[in-house]
């Protein structure tokens, strides 16, 4: 089994990248939870131990079925540890994208990420953030004048803040096919994630050979909520407030045209509204059994959908513009027979309106049929085991705030690929319903 392979959202999922909330989440300067948790806004703090109950019932959803759940922090160490030159390019790209000013203050970051005494203390370096204390600038004797004018730099201001939000794994790298994008976040400060999981692709023995299909250096924005793997020569890509057309371009000409040997034929650009906390494709688009799609009613109202595929002349790209419903578009994408979309009904009822925006449709597929949910969407959870996916609840509330659910917190690394349909489906003697409340009952499937 190679490291990387994920062709498509729904086939049984065997190797998966976590992070479980840590000390990062808890440095506030001066209590100030704000400076720590700009996103955050109508929130005061971080209970950790609830995030961390959270986040071991996730995973002991993922190794009850036989997922290999591997964290952050230790794959990181690993890659420390198997190559020498890795701790140098990592701090080298982590101070770049700390936008620390000046060579003193730079410096002083990197002596206080290089005195780490093993691999595992820079790790936690990384993700906890650097403070003017941590470094030899507040000595009095290095800076006398400031000191004594009243100037001396405050101990508990950042440097470079914690990296708080880094169990959202799924945005800042993506595999499609064998191969992975880097991506470039829409949050500047977000981009030290990426960095982190660079120095794992390009020095981590296991993972030094993959394929890159984007580089986070690139001008333009894409994040891992807009990338949705469709099959192994489809994919979408959502347009979004956090993903670039520029961006899009970029990775259509390298998937389509580059040096990698990649799959992809079609790339299916969708139009995603901004609308509260659903910023990405994936919080409006979830395949969740071989024919069934969730779809947000907002973006199944008017789709706009554009292909992508190669041009005649050599780097060129051809644009068509897709008519007909997003049942039509995602059958023909899949090469399957009829394809069932299913919603949780309008977003202007009030319950709704807080499952749309609490991640109903950000579940994580097990299985096809079988996925992992959030437990407090009671309505959407209903009519998903009334159309018969067998589900697994989870909380992770603290964690996200909405903000997504299950899928944002997990990045799928090695998926089974689905092929065709299975035998159950040629019982069907009509085209599925369109919405989930008269769907038929099916038997829940486990494996």
């Amino acid at each position: 089994m190679g490291k990387t392979h994920v062709s498509n959202e729904v086939g049984a999922l065997k190797r998966a990248l976590v992070h479980r909330p840590g000390h990062e989440t808890q440095r506030y300067p001066h209590g100030d939870f704000l400076q720590a948790f700009p996103l955050r806004p109508s929130c005061t703090d971080f209970d950790l131990e609830k995030a961390q109950t959270e986040h071991d019932r996730l995973t002991k959803v993922l190794a009850a079925h036989n997922v290999e759940v591997i964290e952050a922090t230790d794959l990181l160490a690993e890659t420390l540890e198997a190559s020498p030159e890795a701790k140098k390019a990592l701090i080298d790209a982590y101070l770049a994208d700390s936008r620390i000013e000046g060579i003193e203050l730079t410096e002083a970051a990197r002596c206080y990420l290089e005195s780490s005494s093993t691999s595992t203390q820079l790790v936690e370096r990384l993700f906890e953030g650097i403070r003017y204390g941590d470094t030899d600038v507040v000595n009095a004797d290095r800076f006398p004048l400031a000191a004594l004018s009243g100037n001396a730099f405050d101990p508990e201001t950042f440097l470079a803040s914690p990296l708080n939000t880094a169990f959202f794994v799924r945005d800042p790298l993506s595999v499609i096919g064998e191969g992975i994008t880097l991506n470039h976040m829409y949050w500047h400060d977000r981009n030290r994630e990426v960095d982190l999981l660079e120095a794992v692709a390009r020095h981590h023995p296991d993972f030094a050979a993959t394929q890159r299909w984007f580089d986070h250096r690139c001008s333009f924005h894409l994040e891992g909520g807009d990338i949705v793997n469709l099959n192994a020569h489809s994919v979408a890509v959502g347009l979004s407030s956090r993903t670039e057309g520029a961006a899009i371009d970029v990775l259509c000409r390298q998937l389509l045209w580059g040096r990698g040997e990649s799959d992809i034929a079609d790339i299916y650009v969708f139009f995603v509204p901004q609308m509260g906390n659903r910023l990405h494709l994936d919080t409006y688009v979830s395949r969740i059994d071989y024919d069934t799609f969730v779809i947000d009613p907002a973006i199944a109202r008017n789709p706009s959908v554009l292909r992508v595929r190669a041009g005649r002349r050599k780097g060129n790209v051809r644009i068509d513009e897709l008519s007909g419903s997003l049942k039509d578009i995602f059958r023909k994408a899949l090469s399957i027979g009829p394809v069932r979309l299913m919603d949780f009904g309008s977003s202007a009822e009030s319950r709704m309106e807080f499952e749309y925006g609490n991640g109903a449709t950000g579940m994580l597929c097990l299985s096809p049929g079988n996925l992992c949910v959030s437990e407090e969407n009671v309505v959407a959870n209903d009519l998903l085991d009334k159309a018969g996916m067998t589900l697994h609840p989870v909380s992770v509330q603290e964690m996200t705030v909405g903000f997504g659910g299950p899928s944002s917190l997990c990045l799928p690394l090695w998926r089974e690929d689905v092929q065709g349909m299975p035998p159950w489906t040629s019982e069907r003697t009509s085209e599925p319903s369109e919405c989930a409340s008269t769907c038929p009952k099916q038997t829940s499937r486990k494996e």
